[in-house]
């Protein structure tokens, strides 16, 4: 019986897509926090919005931080 070997995962593929995946999951909860800052605005619930808006900034931060990773 041959055994037959599957090539080792390449390390930095492993890391890229794992880097993908959090900027991808970052993205989603920002564009969750906006679309929910619009439904409030719609609404005329300009403090909703705001709330809805807090903390956006800094998820931007770390997403560029991460795109940034796989320049």
């Amino acid at each position: 019986m041959t055994q037959t070997r599957t090539p080792s995962p390449d390390p930095d593929e492993a890391i890229r897509e794992r880097i993908l995946s959090r900027a991808k999951a970052v993205n989603a909860s920002i564009l969750e926090g906006l679309r929910i800052a619009a439904d409030d605005l719609e609404a005329g619930e300009h403090r909703a919005a705001l709330g809805a808006l807090d903390g956006i900034e800094a998820q931007i931060g770390i997403i560029r931080s991460v795109l940034l990773l796989l320049s």
